[in-house]
Parts: structure tokens; sequence; C-alpha cells
């Protein structure tokens, strides 16, 4: 009996026991449920702040974010039949996108209603930020745009890092109905200030600039072109424009590159006057030496070369070789060039060595890469083909003879100082420069010898080359490299049209004139 008891006992200690042991367990877990409780309802929203202004070089707008009401709508269709309500009630309409109204002011409660019985939905109202590009087009293809995941083309995509101002986290308790019951602003990754990003450009010139190289393309019955100014002291590139171009702000838009920074092409004829320095800085030449071009043609490797238009400029100088564009003195010249000396020069001028501009495409252009070259490889070299090089690429060469020998690095950025580097001698730099001079008083482009402002340049005009196909016939690229004014160089500009028509092609034909008409602009503004 007494051991039934005992029994019975001990099955009682066990069940009171379990409670207290769960109890003891829950109690160890409650942490546990708790902090797991708080990961359910604990949620955070990213408020991206709108991106800083960019500005140019004078404080005007090019890039912008405005707060607009917005209606956004399930599709395109309902979106439609609230523009015809808002165009009935006079509701202004700041910008139209794919399913979005963008406002200029606040709606009524009525006209929203309207809307809502029109097309039997309800849209959503919100405020929100719009990325805006004042002067659409005229700068496209050099500011580029942004959209939700940042920078996306253009100098947005290139500085998207230092245009993002701010990034916060709003941490914040929910009910089980998903309300907000508290919370806390957390600043975390990016907390940037709101300084504007200011450019190099100038808004006057690049309007100005976009608008005469427009006309010349169209003029010249020619597929593109492109253009830029740069500021021959310091490398300020002060007008990028390029064309066919796009409007950032349209939502359908149609991406086009921007053609100073990503076109490469064979410079033909520019390059002559870089060859004219290098073989004088070498000793190959000397600046009173002559050059025989007779009968007009030159066999190099087999290879015969003549002169532009089968003419013959008999004996020559070197400075004649440059104003007169002539292929056959520039063969002899080049050929003078070891296959080393040949490379080595065109990469002191920077052909073939990538921009120190950030940017995009940071593409260095191409230089043939034969082990050895040949005197027909070295002639075509010397005159602007077999290597291809961008507009910047052109204009960074071309400081070398306006800076007195000095090679000024381009650059957009207005807080980034330029490299400069010693190429030539200075008396070598004045003699080139006062050769591109008399290009213009007597030579290739001698259409600008009357303007005000004293022009020196050089003409180039080179038979386009297309990957897979080879030289296309009757197109061409034709281009004027300048420098003004001529008693003291201050700017650079480089123009260059794309198949223009065939039946008018040389560059001082095409490309010349813009320069001139920008000269004139620039004297009345007050830059020269």
């Amino acid at each position: 009996m007494m051991s039934k008891l005992r029994f019975l006992f001990f099955i009682f200690l066990i069940l009171l026991s379990i409670p207290g042991y769960r109890y003891y367990q829950l109690n160890q877990e409650r942490d546990l449920f708790l902090e797991a409780a708080e990961i359910r309802n604990t949620v955070s929203e990213i408020n991206l702040q709108p991106r800083k202004k960019i500005l140019d070089r004078n404080g005007i707008e090019l890039a912008t974010d405005i707060l607009r009401p917005t209606l956004l709508f399930k599709n395109e269709n309902d979106k439609n039949i609230a523009k015809d309500i808002l165009a009935k009630q006079s509701q202004e309409i700041f910008l139209n996108t794919k399913r979005r109204i963008y406002l200029e002011n606040n709606i009524s409660k009525s006209i929203l209603s309207d809307i809502q019985k029109a097309c039997s939905c309800v849209p959503i109202r919100e405020d929100t930020f719009k990325r805006y590009y004042p002067f659409g087009s005229i700068f496209g293809p050099v500011i580029g745009f942004s959209g939700t995941d940042g920078g996306l083309e253009g100098v947005e995509k290139v500085m998207n890092e230092d245009l993002v101002i701010d990034e916060r986290k709003l941490i914040f308790n929910q009910s089980g109905r998903g309300e907000k019951l508290y919370g806390q602003l957390e600043d975390f990754i990016n907390l940037g200030n709101n300084k504007s990003l200011y450019l190099t450009l100038d808004t006057n010139l690049q309007f100005k600039l976009f608008n005469e190289l427009k006309e010349a393309i169209s003029t010249a019955k020619a597929k593109g072109g492109s253009a830029l100014i740069m500021n021959a002291k310091s490398g300020e590139i002060l007008a990028m424009v390029s064309y066919p171009t796009f409007n950032p702000n349209n939502p359908e838009r149609v991406i086009e590159r921007n053609k100073v920074v990503e076109d490469f092409f064979e410079p033909g004829s520019l390059i002559k006057p870089v060859t004219v320095a290098g073989a004088l800085k070498l000793g190959h030449i000397q600046k009173d030496s002559v050059i025989n071009t007779n009968p007009g043609f030159v066999t190099l490797s087999g290879f015969k070369r003549s002169e532009a238009g089968g003419k013959n400029f008999g004996r020559i100088n070197p400075s004649e070789t440059i104003s007169k564009s002539s292929q056959v003195g520039i063969a002899k010249i080049a050929i003078k060039f070891s296959s080393d000396e040949m490379r080595d020069n065109l990469a002191q001028f920077g052909f073939g060595k990538e921009l120190k501009m950030q940017w995009i495409n940071d593409a260095a252009g191409k230089i043939i890469d034969n082990p050895k070259l040949y005197d027909i490889d070295k002639a075509s070299l010397g005159y602007g083909y077999s290597l291809t090089s961008n507009s910047l690429q052109i204009a960074r060469a071309y400081s070398v003879f306006a800076n007195e020998g000095i090679m000024i690095e381009p650059r957009i950025l207005s807080d980034v100082k330029s490299e400069r580097v010693r190429v030539l001698s200075k008396s070598t730099a004045s003699f080139i420069l006062d050769s591109l001079r008399m290009t213009v008083l007597d030579g290739t482009a001698s259409n600008l010898k009357n303007e005000r402002i004293e022009i020196a340049g050089k003409t180039g005009t080179s038979e386009k080359y297309i990957e897979g196909v080879g030289y296309a016939s009757e197109k061409y690229i034709s281009s004027f490299a300048s420098i003004f004014p001529y008693n003291n160089p201050k700017f650079i500009m480089i123009v260059s049209i794309d198949e223009p028509d065939p039946n008018k092609y040389f560059g001082g034909d095409v490309s010349a004139p813009v320069v001139g008409k920008l000269s004139q602009f620039m004297m009345r503004l007050k830059y020269l």
C-alpha cells in the first residue's frame, strides 16, 4: 500500500514539474520571440532626395530637379483620358510621360473627381521630383539624363556619385494591418551636400555653335557632325555640340552619341602640322628646307600617292606643305622618320593616348601597330591615315601650337586643373602657328582670310572608313581645326562634318565657315 502511495506521489511530482519547466523554457525564449516580432513589425523606406543641379560656368541651370504634383495611372489609355480633361479645364501640364502626368500647379478635388468618373479609375496623386533639362537637345548628348537607377548617359552618368545629394532611411514599427506606429529618421550611406556641379561649358557659345553646326550640316546635305570650342590657355571646354541629337526630357527619346568624344575617325590633313613639327624637332628638316613634289605624285612601297585634284606644287618649303596641304610633300617628310620616331611623335601630341578627362568612353583611338612601318605606312600616318582620333584629341594636339609648345589637357569640370606638358620649343610651335595662318591667307582655308578676327587653322578631308567594308565610295569626313586670334591665341575650335555632299566636300568649304561665324559672334559678345 505504501509503495502505491509513493508511486502516485512520484507521478504527481512529475506532472507538477512539467508546467514549471515549460514556463522556464518559454521565459528563456522570450527574448527570441520579441526580437522576431520586432523584425516582422519593423520596416524601412529609403527616401531618395533630388540630385544636385548641373550648372554652366555662369551658373545657368543645365539640369535640375523640380517638385511637381503628379497623377499616376494604371495604363496609358486612362492617362490620355485624364490629359483631355485637364486640357479642357486649362490645367497646365509640365511634362507628360507614359503613365504619369506632371502638373504645373495643384489639381482641385473637382477636376480629380471628373477624371475618376471619366476613366473609371483611381489615379495616384503624389508630389514627386522630376529631373528637367531646360535646354533640351542643345546639351542632350553632353549632359545626358538620369532615371530611377541614377545617371544613365553623359555627365549625369560620369558624375553620378557626385550628383547624389542625400539618401535617408526611415525606420518605423507597424501594426498587424500595416499602419505606421512610430519611427525615426536615420541618416545613412551618402550624406552629401547640395552644392551644385559646375561645368566649364558656356550656354551662349553652346547655343550659337549648335545652331551654326546644324545649319552647316543642312547646307552640306550631310549625315551629321560635331564641334567644340576650347580655351587654349586653360583647357576648359566652352562648347561641345553634336548632331543628330536628342531631347533628354522626352521619355521616348532615341539616344544619340556625343560625337565629340565617341566618334573616332582618320583625321586626314589635320595631322600634317604634327608631322612637320616632329620632323623639325628631330632635325630631319629645317624651316628653310626645300621639298621637291614634282611631278605631283610619289611612289612608295609600290603604291602611288598623288596630290588632291592632280595638282603639282613643285618645289615648296615645310610651311607650304601645311598651307597647301601637300600629300607628296608630307609623304617625303614622313619617310625620314624611323618607325619608332613616327609613333613617338604622334604619342607626344596625345594620339593613341586616353584623354585625362573623366568620361564614359575612355578609348584612346588606334595607330597602325605593324612592328615595322614601311614608307607607305609612314606616309599614311604623316597625312592622317592609319590612325584614328576624336575631336578632343585633335584640340589637345593643337593646343601645342597655341601655347608656344605646351600641350594642355582638355577638361569639362570647373574644379579640375588641366595638366600641362612641353612638347615643342617655342620657336618650332610659332613656326607651325605661322604656317596655319598661311593656310587661311593663301591656302586651303582662304575663304576666312577677310574675317575681322585673324584665324589660323588647318583643313582636313578624309575618305570615310567603315568597319568591315573599307573606304566607302564618295563618303568623306570634312574638318577644320582652328586657333584664334592668331596674334594672341585664346581659343581652339574643331569642326567636323560627316558625309557632306560629294560634290562639295572639302573642309575649307564645309567646316571652316562655322569657325568664321563663331569668331564674329564671340567678338560681338566681348569674348575677344
